[in-house]
């Protein structure tokens, strides 16, 4: 089954995967502005889906951070940036009503077999007046349908567009305030990649440069349509109620 398939294929911490996220050169700047104002200091935060604890590290200071993930591996894991983390399915959260400030769902949905129970779940952690960050690859970016082609756990990109994530979260409840598309070109995710690429290029003044020149052009010459991520900034309205 997909689900029992996600599950194998995400259960495992990944050392070089967070050490990629976060510490290298070039890459890591673009993960933490992924995140970027998320979340102001003072605020309680909870990330559904951390995994290996990438966002929570780039989160930034000041802020309680909380981190829920399936995998016992991985939470642990995830507990070296500094943040609580727990081990819970995003479906059923182990959190009161109302008990957040901010929420944050990155690359998650497309890997859930029901993704509405997740958004519902966000909607009632968070405050009224609360804030939910999803951020979701898009199936219209070249880099993201042949992701979805080869590998069989990211099929759930096929699903992955923008129309489809509003509907998804205005029926939780949410109100969407913005949306943005985020890396027109992110080849630094192919180059450096640990696995598959040399991570180490990162540091070196000239591939930089090169990088920073390609997505520029890429920024200037490609639709925002073909751009890889959409993140939608979303606020739980006073009064609202999930019309899942």
């Amino acid at each position: 089954m997909y689900a029992d398939l996600q599950r194998d294929h995400h259960r495992e911490a990944d050392e070089a995967h967070f050490r990629w996220q976060t510490q290298t050169p070039y890459f890591s700047e673009t993960e933490a502005r992924l995140v970027a104002e998320v979340a102001r200091a003072g605020e309680r935060v909870l990330e559904i889906g951390c995994g290996h604890g990438g966002n929570l590290h780039h989160l930034g200071p000041g802020i309680e951070r909380v981190g829920v993930d399936f995998s016992e591996q991985r939470a642990s894991f995830a507990r070296r940036t500094g943040a609580r983390c727990v081990v819970a399915g995003a479906e059923r959260l182990p959190f009161a009503d109302g008990t957040f400030d901010v929420v944050l769902v990155r690359d998650l949905l497309h890997h859930l077999p029901v993704r509405q129970l997740a958004l519902d779940e966000a909607f009632r952690v968070l405050a009224v007046g609360g804030r939910l960050t999803l951020i979701e690859p898009n199936v219209v970016a070249p880099f993201v349908f042949l992701q979805a082609m080869l590998i069989p756990t990211e099929r759930g990109l096929l699903r992955s567009t923008e129309a489809r994530l509003r509907r998804e979260v205005q029926a939780a409840g949410f109100e969407v305030e913005r949306s943005e598309r985020l890396q027109p070109l992110p080849i630094s995710r192919v180059l450096l990649h640990p696995h598959h690429g040399l991570p180490s290029l990162g540091a070196m003044p000239w591939m930089r440069r090169l990088l920073e020149s390609a997505e520029r052009g890429a920024a200037r010459l490609l639709p925002r349509s073909s751009w890889m991520y959409v993140r939608l900034d979303c606020r739980r309205p006073p009064g609202a109620r999930s019309q899942a």
